[in-house]
């Protein structure tokens, strides 16, 4: 079955309202005013290599930091928060309250990443328990991992690995008037998970229509 426009509008819905809880447990955190937005979302056939290279386009280009989770029951797969490298480490900067000025620095030290392992867990935490709480369905999922990517190397990994269906949410993340855009990749693992989510979505517009 293929996405409707229903569909995506039921699934827009879904990630905006799992950010915008995100947002707010950061905007807690950090003392400062954060908005995340997902204006845009696309189903990806993982074997259609024309269409994968289209949307990885949209991603920019130079060192990604990655943070990754992988969830299982229903549905199985891996949920990866992209996002520049650069642009992370002034976001990470201004929640130190230090120099966030964009100066291509992309050298981590731990505690960036002991702040990016925190931030990754609580937005893709928030993306896949929404997920879980808005499909009705229990999902477990692991720890976020966290790494650092040139994005034609995260192609290549993403590319070694056996995926059915690849769910692409554009996302916008802005800090005391900083934007960062990036992107959440959902990749469904077998058939079965992409069929199931598409069954429950199927069920959900029906009841709308009713």
């Amino acid at each position: 079955m293929d996405p409707t426009s229903l569909t995506y509008d039921i699934l827009k819905e879904m990630f905006n309202i799992s950010v915008g809880k995100a947002a707010k447990i950061l905007s807690e955190i950090t003392s400062k005013k954060i908005k995340l937005d997902v204006p845009r979302i696309e189903f990806l056939d993982s074997k259609d290599k024309r269409e994968v290279n289209n949307s990885f386009s949209n991603i920019p280009d130079g060192t990604l930091m990655l943070s990754s989770i992988s969830f299982s029951q229903k549905l199985s797969g891996e949920a990866n928060l992209i996002f520049p490298a650069n642009k992370m480490k002034s976001f990470i900067n201004l929640c130190l309250d230090e120099d966030s000025r964009d100066t291509g620095d992309t050298d981590f030290t731990d505690m960036d990443f002991d702040v990016i392992r925190e931030v990754g867990n609580i937005i893709l935490n928030s993306i896949v328990g929404e997920m879980g709480n808005f499909l009705d369905i229990n999902l477990d999922y692991s720890l976020p991992e966290v790494k650092v990517f040139a994005k034609e190397d995260f192609k290549s990994d993403l590319a070694s690995k056996e995926y059915f269906y690849m769910l692409m949410l554009y996302i916008t993340f802005i800090i005391c008037d900083t934007e960062i855009e990036g992107a959440i990749i959902i990749n469904l693992k077998t058939r079965n998970s992409f069929e199931e989510l598409m069954r429950i979505l199927k069920k959900m517009e029906d009841d709308l229509d009713d």
